[in-house]
């Protein structure tokens, strides 16, 4: 284990890399040394309030720091990431790991010639009620996931699939690992160039059936998770972090909920890069993970651009 805390980065400082420069710099074994944001007032900004050093370009980082969190819009993820992984640097890359298939491969291909190490941010993984969940489900058969609320202030840069969507599909992985044979899926514009709401049915090649939903222009916040296995329905709030049972029979009454109220996911997501850094651990959610995700979300898209199965 290494006894000098990892020197960090954080690139991209909007809404969402904020956050993490706030877990960061609450971990014992980081050290957050240095903010990036192509927006200079941004950097300034960040960089004043976290007390680290503020940069408009990554091609800065080179010896100040070991590992980066890569926090920028959607589309830049592959570009970043190739980047500071050619640079030497260990990253952990916000959900969705890339735009497509072939630049999430090339990232994963990239970091194993690199021996680095590239986590994904599937932050439901971290999330102490899926744990708890998964750990009572028994042979799904169907699954259902609400993914909606309301259009985000920050603004959108690309389609509700992949910054929405990806969540539930990395979940709907870890619960079924045999092949998805068939998708059918539509998808609609509102307050972007792109899809704002889609939905999606999955059949794989096991029999369970997957229903999913997800929406930014819906005017309330959801994340749902229903799955009906062999003990009976589960039903999980994802967002309030309780779950209930109903089981089999026809008198069966709901089981008491169970709740998870502790615990933060977003802290416990960074808290497992940093360990995984410093005792040279492979990370919770790798590479291989997040292109699975990336190449469903894909084939969404493209049932939806076509109309058609896919």
């Amino acid at each position: 284990m290494s006894a000098e805390p990892v020197r960090m980065a954080v690139v991209g400082v909007g809404h969402f890399g904020s956050f993490h420069c706030c877990k960061i710099q609450s971990l014992p074994g980081a050290d957050l040394r240095v903010v990036v944001d192509v927006d200079s007032d941004r950097a300034a900004s960040a960089g004043a309030r976290f007390g680290a050093q503020a940069l408009t370009s990554i091609e800065d980082l080179a010896g100040r720091v070991d590992a980066a969190v890569v926090a920028v819009p959607t589309p830049e993820h592959h570009q970043v990431a190739a980047r500071l992984l050619a640079a030497g640097l260990d990253l952990l890359v916000e959900k969705p790991l890339a735009a497509s298939s072939e630049q999430a491969q090339h990232l994963c291909e990239l970091a194993a010639r690199r021996a680095r190490c590239l986590q994904v941010g599937h932050l439901e993984r971290f999330n102490p009620i899926v744990r708890e969940a998964f750990a009572r489900i028994r042979e799904p058969r169907y699954v259902r996931l609400e993914r909606l609320g309301p259009f985000p202030a920050q603004g959108v840069k690309a389609d509700v699939v992949f910054e929405l969507m990806t969540h539930d599909l990395d979940l709907l992985l870890q619960l079924n690992g045999s092949p998805v044979e068939s998708i059918e899926a539509i998808g609609f514009s509102v307050a972007s160039p792109w899809a704002d709401l889609a939905s999606a049915r999955l059949r794989f090649a096991d029999g369970m059936l997957a229903e999913l939903a997800s929406s930014r222009v819906h005017p309330q916040r959801k994340r749902h998770m229903s799955v009906l296995d062999a003990d009976g329905l589960l039903e999980i709030d994802l967002d309030a972090r309780c779950l209930w049972r109903r089981p089999r029979g026809e008198q069966a009454q709901a089981c008491d909920p169970v709740s998870c109220s502790d615990g933060d996911p977003l802290l416990e997501q960074d808290r497992a890069f940093v360990y995984a850094l410093a005792n040279g651990r492979q990370p919770k959610v790798g590479p291989e993970a997040g292109a699975a995700a990336v190449a469903l979300a894909e084939r969404i898209v493209r049932s939806i651009e076509s109309g058609a199965r896919g």
